[in-house]
C-alpha cells in the first residue's frame, strides 16, 4: 500500500535545482540530471515496495516516504544553502537508497545470500545463546525453524541495511536472460557517482564526527556534464536531518496500522506518529504539534514521542557544529522546540487528563549504588573476588582475540603482579587479549549492569565473533566495579590489537566511583605492546596485613604467595597466567594443565594452604583421583572421594565457573566444572551429568575398597558413592559390634540371624542425661556391644546451595530422615527377610564403659516369628 505524500517537484530544494533558472548551470545540465534522477526512482520504487513484506509491522517506508524527504530537507534548508543540479542529483539518489536495502530484494541472491553475512551468523549465535540462557528452546544453526528465520531476517535487514546501501548504486541484478540491470541505468554516472552516492547513503548511520572524516574533500565536477562540484558533507547532514525529522502522520496512517496491526514497540512508533502533523521552522527550532491529544492510555507512546525527539535535537545540534566549524553553510534548524523538557513540549505535543513529569525511577547516588551492588555488599569482604573478576575480564578478552584472529585455542597470556612503589602496593592485571576501543572504554565498561559481549556494539565492534562461538564469561557487567574493593584509585590503560598504538588510551580513576574518571591518550608505555589491556589498582591494605589481597583470613597470621593465590583463584582457566617476578614471569596456569599435573599438584593448586608436603600425602588419596567424564569423552571434572568428618570443612575441592573457584565442594577433592547461578559467582551448578557421576562415583567405590584400609573411612565414601548414584561394591557399610562388614558379608550374617539391633544415628556419644561415667572415660573405654550394629550418619552431598544439596538434586535419591547408607540397609534387611519383618524402637544395652552399661534407643528388626540375636 503506497501513502500519497507532498509532491516532491514542488518542493523548494527541487525546484531551485532543477527548475528554476541558474547562474552556475544550463537548463540542458538541469534537464539532465532531473531526468536522471527520476529513471533510478522509478527502479527504486519497485525495490522499497518489498520493505513492507520482510519488515512488517514498520512505519511507511515505501517511495511516498523518499518523496517526502524532499519536503523535509527543504524545511531546514530554504533560503539557508544552495544545491546545484549535480548535488540535487546525488542528494536525491542518496534519500533514494538510504533504506532501499531493508528488504531481501536488495540482495541478488535473496534470503540465500543473507544467510551469508557475518551479520547473520551473529544474530543467530546471539539468538542462540541467549535462548539457551534463558531456557528455552535449542536449534540447529543450520536448520533453523522457520519461526526463528523470521525473527532473525528483520533484525540483519536493520543491521546491514545502511552498509548494503552503500552498494545498491553500482549493484546489478541479473536477469533470466543473462543480461543486468542497475538502479543507476547510465553507466557513466553509475562509475562517477555512484561510490559518492552510496557513502552518503550509508552516512546516515554514522556518527556525525565520521562525515568530516570520511568526507573531507568535496568531489569534483563530472566531465563534459557539469561544472559544480559536489559538497558531500553538506549532502550528508541533509540527509540525516531529512531522515530524522521525519514523524509525522502521514508516515503511519491509521487505517495502514490497522490492517498491518504492529506490536511491541512497533505499535508506539505508529502510536505517536500519527498524532504528529507536519513540522515547521520557528527561528531556529524545529516545532512538532499533534491533532489529537495523547490520553492516559497512550502516555508510553507520548514518552517514545518525547525521548525520540529529544534524539532529533541532539542530531540537529550536532550537525550544526560540524557545519559552523565548516566556515560554509548551515541549515535553517538547529534545534527541536520542547527538548529535554516535557513540560515546554507537552505544550505543542499535547497530552489530555494527565501531565508529563519526568519522574522516572533514578538513581541519584549512583557511585552508592556501585559499591553496594559491585562490591562488598554483593561480593562479601573477600578481596580475592576483585582479583578473580579482573582475571575473568581479561580471560573474555583473550578468547574473543582468539575468536576473532582465528588464533590457536591455547594462545594468550594473562600476568598479574604486585609493584611496590615505597610503602605502596599496586596490584596490575595485563591481557594481551583485544582490548577496547574508547568508545567500549568511556561506554559499556562503566554502564554498570551491561555486558559488553552480549550488546550489539559487540557486534558492531567484532562483526563475526558472536558466530565464530565466543562465550564470554561474565554475563551481568558488574564484575569490574568490584576492582573498588581493592581501592579506589584505579587505571585502565587499553589497545584495541588491530589498531595502531596512537589509539591507546587511559581511563584513571582517582577517588573511586565517586569521582569522574580521567581519558587521555597514551602511546606505549604500560599500554600493552601488542594490544590489550592493562590494569592496575593501588591497594588499600597491604597485602601481607589483615585484609589484604595475601592473608588468608581474619582468624590467621597466616600469608600465601602470589602465584599460590592465583592459582587457587584460577585453577583451570583456558589461557595461560604467570605471575611478574621482577623483569620475569613465573608460569602459573595453563591452558588444560589441570587435566595433566600431578593429583598432588591440583589438590596443592586448589588448597594451597593446607601445608603439607607431598611425602606427607597419602598415596592412596593421590591415585583416587579420577576425571569425570560421559561416553562421548566431555569431561566434567577430575576428583576423588574425601569424606569430611565436619559439616564445614574448608579443605575439599571446588567447582569452578570457566576455569575460576566459585563454589566449595564438601567430601570431595579435586574439580567439577560447573555454571554460574548468581551474579556474584558465588554459587555455582556442576555440569556433570548423572551418567557421568555415577559411573565415577562406582569406580570410586572400586578403587576406594582395594585402597583405603581405614574402614570408616570406607562406611563415610559409601554415602558419597550413593548420593552420586554409584554403585558400592565391596565398600564397608555397617558395623557390627567391632566389625566393618560390606553389604555381602551383612547379608551373610542376616541370614544367620532372626533380629538385629541397629542404630542409624551412627556412633554412640556421651549422654549426661544416661551415661553414669565421666565425658572422658566415654570417650577412651565406651566398648560397642557384639550385639548392636550401626551405621554411620553422614550428610553424603558434594555442594550446598541454600536449602538444596547436589547430586541429590540431579540424581534424585530418595531422602530419608537418615541417610542413604541407612536407607540402602533397610533394603538389605527387606531382600534377605522380606517385607513382613516386624520393626520396633526399643532401649537397649549399647555397650559398656568398665562394668557400667551404656543404654541407647536403637532399632530392632525382627524376621517374622524368629528367635535369636544378630
Amino acid at each position: 500500500m503506497t501513502v500519497s505524500g507532498p509532491d516532491f517537484r514542488q518542493t523548494w530544494l527541487w525546484r531551485q535545482a532543477f527548475q528554476t533558472p541558474r547562474s552556475d548551470s544550463t537548463t540542458e545540465e538541469q534537464e539532465f540530471f532531473r531526468t536522471q534522477y527520476l529513471s533510478i526512482r522509478e527502479r527504486t520504487a519497485q525495490l522499497v515496495s518489498r520493505i513492507a513484506v520482510d519488515l512488517p509491522g514498520m512505519t511507511v517506508h515505501d517511495i511516498s516516504h523518499l518523496d517526502a524527504l524532499w519536503d523535509t530537507a527543504s524545511s531546514v534548508a530554504e533560503g539557508a544553502v544552495n544545491v546545484n543540479p549535480a548535488e540535487a542529483f546525488v542528494l536525491g539518489a542518496s534519500i533514494l537508497l538510504h533504506d532501499a536495502a531493508m528488504s531481501l530484494a536488495a540482495y541478488p541472491g535473496g534470503l540465500a545470500e543473507v544467510r551469508t553475512t557475518v551479520a547473520w551468523k551473529d544474530a543467530v549465535a546471539r539468538l542462540a545463546l541467549t535462548s539457551e540462557e534463558r531456557g528455552g528452546d535449542k536449534f540447529d544453526v543450520e536448520k533453523l525453524p522457520d519461526t526463528v528465520v523470521q525473527r532473525v531476517v528483520p533484525d540483519v535487514l536493520r543491521r546491514l541495511h545502511a552498509e548494503r546501501a552503500e552498494e545498491l548504486a553500482e549493484q546489478a541484478w541479473r536477469m533470466a536472460d543473462k543480461s543486468q540491470v542497475y538502479l543507476v541505468e547510465d553507466s557513466e554516472l553509475r562509475r562517477f557517482y555512484g561510490p559518492t552516492i552510496g557513502q552518503i547513503a550509508h552516512s546516515h548511520w554514522w556518527s556525525v564526527q565520521k562525515l568530516e572524516q570520511e568526507f573531507s574533500e568535496d568531489l569534483g565536477a563530472l566531465a563534459n556534464r557539469t561544472l559544480n562540484r559536489v559538497d558531500r558533507v553538506k549532502l550528508a547532514c541533509l540527509l540525516r536531518v531529512a531522515d530524522a525529522l521525519q514523524l509525522d502522520s502521514w508516515r503511519a496512517p491509521r487505517f495502514l496500522r490497522a490492517i498491518t496491526n504492529p506490536s511491541g514497540i512497533s505499535a508506539l512508533h505508529w502510536s505517536f506518529q500519527e498524532r504528529l502533523a507536519r513540522p515547521h521552522i520557528e527561528l531556529d527550532a524545529v516545532v512538532f504539534t499533534t491533532g489529537q491529544p495523547f490520553g492516559r492510555e497512550d502516555a508510553e507512546a507520548w514518552w517514545l514521542a518525547y525521548d525520540t525527539l529529544n534524539a532529533v535535537d541532539r542530531e540537529l545540534r550536532d550537525v550544526d557544529l560540524l557545519l559552523q566549524g565548516r566556515g560554509r553553510e548551515v541549515l535553517k534548524a538547529r534545534r527541536v522546540k520542547g527538548a529535554c523538557s516535557p513540560e515546554i513540549l507537552a505544550r505543542s505535543v499535547q497530552t489530555r487528563g494527565w501531565r508529563p513529569v519526568d519522574a522516572r525511577l533514578q538513581v541519584s547516588d549512583v557511585p552508592s549504588i556501585v559499591e553496594n551492588l559491585g562490591g562488598s555488599k554483593l561480593y562479601g569482604n573477600d578481596p580475592t573476588v576483585a582479583l578473580r573478576e579482573l582475571i575473568q575480564n581479561a580471560a573474555d578478552a583473550v578468547q574473543a582475540r582468539r575468536k576473532y584472529q582465528n588464533r590457536p585455542a591455547d594462545w594468550g597470556l594473562i600476568t598479574v603482579g604486585l609493584l611496590s612503589e615505597g610503602d605502596r602496593t599496586w596490584l596490575v592485571v595485563e591481557d594481551n587479549g583485544v582490548g577496547m576501543s574508547e568508545q567500549v572504554l568511556t561506554g559499556p565498561l562503566l554502564d554498570f549492569g551491561t555486558s559488553f559481549w552480549r550488546s550489539p556494539l559487540a557486534m558492531e565492534e567484532f562483526p563475526g565473533l558472536m558466530a565464530a562461538g565466543m562465550r564470554a564469561i561474565g554475563r551481568f557487567g558488574i564484575g569490574f566495579f568490584s576492582v573498588f574493593m581493592l581501592g579506589p584509585v584505579v587505571r585502565v590503560y587499553s589497545r584495541r590489537c588491530d589498531k595502531g598504538q596512537e589509539t591507546g588510551r587511559l581511563l584513571e580513576f582517582r577517588g573511586g566511583t565517586s569521582s569522574r574518571p580521567i581519558l587521555s591518550p597514551v602511546s606505549g608505555g604500560p599500554v600493552p605492546i601488542d594490544g590489550g589491556t592493562r590494569v592496575e589498582v593501588l591497594l588499600k591494605d597491604r597485602p601481607h596485613e589483615a585484609g589484604g589481597l595475601l592473608h588468608v583470613n581474619s582468624y590467621s597470621k597466616r600469608t600465601m604467595s602470589l602465584d599460590a593465590l592465583v592459582g587457587a583463584v584460577a585453577p583451570n582457566l583456558h589461557v595461560a597466567i604467570a605471575t611478574m617476578v621482577q623483569e620475569a614471569t613465573q608460569p602459573v596456569v595453563q591452558p588444560g594443565d589441570w587435566l595433566k599435573i600431578s593429583d598432588f599438584d591440583l589438590v596443592r593448586r586448589l588448597n594451597p594452604m593446607l601445608d603439607r608436603s607431598e611425602s606427607d600425602t597419602p598415596k592412596a588419596d593421590r591415585a583416587l583421583m579420577q576425571p569425570i567424564g560421559d561416553v562421548n569423552d566431555q569431561v566434567f571434572g577430575r576428583a576423588f572421594i574425601s569424606p569430611s568428618r565436619y559439616l564445614f570443612s574448608a579443605d575439599g575441592g571446588w567447582v569452578t565457573i570457566s576455569g575460576l573457584r566459585a563454589s566449595r565442594l564438601h567430601n570431595v577433592q579435586g574439580v567439577l566444572l560447573g555454571e554460574a547461578v548468581t551474579a556474584a559467582r558465588d554459587a555455582a551448578q556442576p555440569l556433570a551429568t548423572g551418567e557421568a557421576l555415577a559411573k565415577w562415583a562406582s569406580k570410586q567405590a572400586e578403587m576406594i575398597a582395594v585402597a583405603v584400609n581405614d574402614e570408616e573411612r570406607q562406611a563415610r565414601s559409601a554415602e558419597v558413592v550413593l548420593e552420586c548414584g554409584g554403585e558400592i561394591g565391596n565398600l564397608k557399610l555397617v558395623k557390627c559390634g567391632s566389625d566393618w562388614l560390606t553389604a555381602v558379608e551383612f547379608t551373610e550374617r542376616l541370614r544367620c540371624s532372626t533380629e538385629l539391633a541397629i542404630s542409624f544415628d551412627g556412633e554412640f556419644d556421651y549422654d549426661e542425661n544416661q551415661d553414669d561415667v565421666h565425658p572422658k572415660e566415654f570417650r577412651e573405654e565406651f566398648e560397642i556391644s557384639e550385639k548392636i550394629a550401626l551405621v554411620l550418619k553422614h550428610d553424603g552431598s558434594i555442594l550446598r546451595s541454600g536449602g538444596n544439596s547436589w547430586p541429590n538434586s540431579l540424581t534424585g535419591q530418595s531422602k530419608w530422615s537418615d541417610s542413604n547408607v541407612a536407607a540402602h540397609t533397610r533394603e538389605l534387611i527387606r531382600s534377605v527377610w522380606g517385607e513382613n519383618l516386624e520393626e520396633d524402637g526399643e532401649e537397649r544395652v549399647v555397650g559398656k564403659v568398665g562394668t557400667s552399661e551404656i543404654i541407647r534407643h536403637v532399632a530392632v528388626f525382627r524376621k517374622a516369628d524368629g528367635e535369636g540375636f544378630l
